[in-house]
């Protein structure tokens, strides 16, 4: 790497620079900070030529010449304010005396003097907002600098033989407002950035950004390897103008945190994969895009409102991910004051597992209490020992560890009390909370995104204000504190038997299972749902379309048509319940006789899926079976037939479902309860066998791109244009493979008035397998087990 300026011209900038310092107020307190500032950005440099084998040569060579020469002329001034400083600075610039030959070994000697002269007519006309230098170098031709300047970036990026990528180091909104037109330009957003944990990598960071980007950006950013440069930018870090040495100037004066030190460790220093590690050290522009704009105006500013891959088919910019959702979180939580604190249900005579509920009060900032023992808990072939007990005193300290936490959610095991068959609740809250998306975002020492409150969304008429989540999250709370014994679901049975369509679970009568977990997950979204829309006419127009609209959908291939969809849905519906539990299937109707179609694309947070009657009924049937039914096209006649809007008839016809997006989590729920002829309910007692111990996929059931079911006549998109539209979309976890692990099962027994509800749900550790019988826990139960004829629900997590 080699520089274009030469020594001569190098010495004329320092020269300039250093008479400039030397003009300014000569009070101690201003020389102190000034010398700091100088020896600290060597220090730097050097540092960074001992680590990467290179540095910015030119910056280096300043900084150390003006270091030196800056101590020397105020020698005794700085010795007389401390003998410590002036030591400490004299041997810093001795020790990098040796690093300063190198870096002056990589500059050019050779110049012209009219060159010179021409460059510097500005820094000598010392203008009063910067001191430009009239310079057509490109950073191309200078090898590594820490920062550009816009004129130098505006070069690099029109030269054909560079590849530059540059990374908008803004939040997100500010992105899609503006930034600098390029097409290869990416946003990471800081927020994400910040909320990785202190050991986080390159990789890490990757995963992250695979959810928040499009998929077109964010293969930019996976091969960000390839380009020949990284430019940084935020709004306006760095010195305005186009010069970056007048940064000496007045760096020691606007002194700041470098914004982009933590995004810069994870590209480089925490990038443990060679196959991705940089050509060169990412550098900054100057000024950030504020200085870009006061040269370049609105010709070199780009807008993504105007842009497919950050708008839907209706022109609104909708949360890109999951990410989004948290960075919308209230400072202040709209359901609490910030003094009170959400206590967990408290009775007298209380029995606390002391060590256990210490670590969850130290996870929480609450004092957790716990009520007696309720109830008889068991064990298969497990002696006392093997029983699940406290968390052994070595684990809990007064600062918890973030594994430690994480243990405890992952192998709690509290039985629930039947509060007058509610057992159709217990086998479901316990399934639930064995799911780690909830149980970490509900916990914020786990999720690090703050308070659940903070997302509660107090204007949404659909929620319950927060009511309902905040009673889940409390007993959740208790069934922590009360790990290995048994809790009273009371008084969330109540608060959510109040919030129910017609006070349906406020009663002791039998309900079913999957009802009741529609119901509360529903809940839950609502009262999270930061949905973007508010106003009523626009909610209108979005969840209706037009007949061009439906028109259209026919013809579009059924991936391309899903992701729109989606889209669309997400403008009024974004939440933690939609990322993780929410996937997609079409209907499509087809009439037999004009060969019109009409299809929906249909959330569901359940896959209801129907068992396949065989003529002998002690036959098994398996999963796949079911799936392959629910997916197989069915025929409409008699008094099922489809009124046709081109025939304007009754006719025979066809219903196709497919899945078209497939959940993070999967809830499968066997319809075993039919209607026969004679208008009575009737159960199947089918055996379907499903995967306990080995995989679940689903990748042959998703819709994959160039999938056509609308008009065979109609134009037909190229997979390639197609593709590349889907590309403009957020990836929004739907990449293949869908692989499935099982870890809940909620079984039925009996019919569907007087039936009873039981439970298995998988947790780490020791206890595996653990099956709840409302109170009575069996723990070690065999796989073989969890297999079995009365399983009513699976809960499937992806792997």
């Amino acid at each position: 790497m080699t520089a274009t300026l030469t020594i001569k011209q190098l010495d004329a900038i320092q020269d300039l620079i250093f008479n400039k310092l030397v003009q300014q107020p000569t009070r101690i307190k201003t020389i102190v900070p000034c010398q700091l500032y100088l020896v600290e950005r060597l220090v730097s440099q050097c540092r960074l030529l001992e680590k990467e084998g290179y540095c910015d040569y030119e910056l280096a060579y300043i900084l150390y010449v003006l270091s030196k020469r800056y101590f020397e002329h105020f020698d005794a001034k700085i010795k007389g304010a401390s003998d410590e400083l002036h030591s400490m600075v004299k041997g810093v610039i001795e020790k990098r005396a040796p690093q300063a030959e190198v870096i002056r070994n990589h500059l050019h000697v050779e110049t012209n003097d009219d060159d010179l002269l021409d460059r510097f007519k500005a820094l000598k006309e010392g203008s009063k907002s910067t001191i430009a230098v009239a310079t057509k170098r490109t950073v191309a031709s200078n090898g590594y600098q820490e920062s550009v300047s816009p004129t130098d970036l505006h070069e690099l990026v029109k030269d054909k033989d560079s590849k530059v990528l540059l990374i908008d180091y803004r939040p997100r909104k500010d992105y899609v407002h503006n930034h600098i037109k390029h097409p290869n330009v990416i946003n990471i957003d800081p927020s994400l950035v910040n909320d990785l944990p202190n050991e986080a990598t390159s990789q890490d960071l990757e995963a992250k950004l695979k959810h928040t980007m499009s998929h077109q950006k964010y293969k930019i950013f996976e091969d960000r390897q390839k380009f020949d440069y990284v430019v940084l930018y935020d709004f306006k870090f760095g010195v305005s103008g186009n010069n970056r040495f007048i940064e000496i100037l007045k760096g020691f004066e606007q002194a700041s945190v470098n914004p982009f030190q933590r995004l810069v460790e994870l590209l480089t220093v925490k990038n443990p994969l060679i196959s991705s590690r940089l050509k060169l050290r990412p550098i900054y522009l100057s000024g950030g895009i504020k200085n870009w704009y006061d040269i370049y105006g609105d010709e070199g500013i780009e807008n993504s409102r105007k842009s497919s891959a950050d708008v839907d088919m209706n022109g609104m910019v909708y949360p890109k991910s999951f990410d989004d959702y948290l960075s919308s979180a209230r400072k202040s939580s709209p359901v609490e004051s910030a003094n009170e604190k959400p206590r967990a249900h408290t009775k007298n005579n209380m029995s606390t597992n002391n060590q256990g509920a210490s670590l969850v009060s130290q996870v929480m900032g609450v004092q957790p209490y716990n009520p007696p023992s309720v109830g008889t808990i068991t064990t298969k072939s497990v002696s006392k020992t093997n029983a699940p007990s406290s968390i052994p005193t070595s684990v809990v300290s007064s600062k918890p560890q973030k594994d430690q936490i994480s243990n405890l959610l992952d192998e709690f095991a509290t039985g629930l009390v039947n509060l007058g068959n509610s057992c159709y609740m217990n086998c479901m809250i316990q399934c639930l909370a064995a799911t780690p998306q909830l149980t970490t975002f509900f916990f914020p020492s786990i999720s690090m995104n703050g308070s659940y409150k903070q997302h509660i969304n107090v204007n949404n008429k659909l929620g319950t204000q927060g009511k309902l989540t905040s009673a889940f999250v409390e007993l959740l709370l208790n069934m922590l504190n009360n790990n290995g014994k048994v809790f009273s679901p009371s008084k969330f049975k109540k608060i959510a038997g109040e919030c129910s369509p017609g006070r349906q679970f406020a009663s002791c009568s039998q309900q079913d299972c999957t009802e009741f977990v529609t119901f509360l997950l529903d809940g839950l979204h609502e009262d999270l749902n930061q949905m973007p829309v508010l106003d009523p006419n626009e909610k209108k127009r979005i969840s209706e379309l037009t007949p061009e609209q439906e028109k259209n959908r026919e013809i579009l291939p059924v991936r391309l048509a899903s992701t729109i969809e989606w889209e669309r849905y997400l403008k009024l519906n974004f939440s933690i319940i939609v990322d993780n539990f929410q996937g997609q299937y079409l209907s499509q109707l087809r009439c037999l006789e004009c060969r019109t179609t009409s299809t929906t694309y249909n959330a569901f947070s359940i896959l209801t899926l129907p068992i396949p009657e065989r003529l002998n009924q002690t036959q098994k049937v398996t999963l796949q079976d079911c799936i392959e039914e629910f997916t197989t096209t069915e025929l409409l006649e008699d008094g099922n037939k489809w009124h046709c809007s081109r025939c304007k008839k009754f006719t025979r016809s066809t219903k196709k479902i497919a899945i078209t997006r497939l959940p993070q989590v999967l809830i499968v729920n066997f319809k075993r309860f039919k209607v026969n002829t004679s208008g009575q309910i009737r159960k199947l007692e089918t055996f379907v066998t499903y995967p306990v111990t080995e995989m679940l996929d689903l990748t042959k059931y998703w819709t994959k791109p160039g999938t056509i079911m609308g008009d065979a006549d109609a134009p037909k998109m190229s997979i390639e244009e197609e593709t590349t539209i889907i590309e403009s979309f957020p990836v929004r976890n739907q990449e293949p493979p869908f692989r499935y692990k099982l870890y809940g099962v909620a079984n039925h027994f009996g019919t569907l008035s007087t039936g009873h509800y039981t439970s298995y749900v998988y947790k780490r550790g020791k206890k595996r397998w653990c099956y709840f019988d409302d109170s009575k826990i069996t723990f070690n139960v065999s796989p073989n087990e969890v297999m079995n004829k009365n399983a009513f629900c699976l809960f499937f997590q992806r792997v």
